[in-house]
């Protein structure tokens, strides 16, 4: 999960970056059209590609590494508890962006 936290802010700073340029060369029609979801789809594994990727796993004979087992667990955790995790860094990354002004409101 922390890989994928690192995934998510770089998406993030990409984002600002592209966003703070525009705003520094005054394209504000080119700063609307900046997507941080986009980035974040390129940065961090879907719930989908995460399930997939363990189920990849398995079927190549790799183990929990806690309970030892094949079977689609991270850490001796349900897949659920994973998934959750990758929710919530999803939302995290998506949240650094304002409706209204399309800027960074923490970074």
């Amino acid at each position: 999960w922390g890989g994928y936290a690192l995934g998510a802010a770089a998406a993030v700073v990409r984002y600002d970056d592209q966003v703070r340029g525009c705003y520094h060369q005054k394209d504000s029609e080119k700063a609307a059209a900046v997507d941080l979801r986009g980035w974040v789809e390129r940065c961090v594994p879907t719930e989908q590609d995460e399930i997939e990727l363990l189920d990849r796993c398995v079927q190549a004979g790799c183990r929990d590494g806690v309970s030892g087992k094949m079977e689609s667990t991270v850490d001796g955790m349900p897949l659920e508890t994973s998934l959750n995790c990758l929710r919530e860094i999803r939302s995290a990354a998506l949240s650094m962006e304002t409706e209204e002004e399309g800027e960074i409101i923490a970074c």
